[in-house]
């Protein structure tokens, strides 16, 4: 069910919508918006990563755990696109 919500057309326009619409947001309100979901986003990156330690290495959290740290790097990289610079403590690690 998911997979066909992810792999949904429809979905995907909406998607890619909202990321040129923030995209066009000023430079500074884009990082106001995403530095502290870099923080939130890597808080539960670590949160998950911790719980799937243990865990078998085909246990599907941790195909998850790829995607949200994905999802870590993307934002990552569009501060620092966006800045020049390390904006947060988060940022350079």
């Amino acid at each position: 069910m998911v997979d066909g919500w992810l792999n949904d057309p429809v979905v995907n326009a909406l998607h890619e919508d909202l990321g040129r619409q923030f995209r066009v947001l000023p430079r500074e309100q884009q990082l106001t918006e995403l530095v502290p979901e870099l923080e939130n986003a890597q808080a539960r990156y670590d949160h998950l990563a911790g719980t799937v330690a243990g865990a078998p290495a085909d246990d599907p959290r941790r195909f998850r755990l790829i995607t949200m740290g994905d999802q870590v790097k993307s934002i990552r990289a569009r501060i620092n696109e966006l800045s020049g610079s390390v904006q947060c403590r988060r940022c350079a690690e």
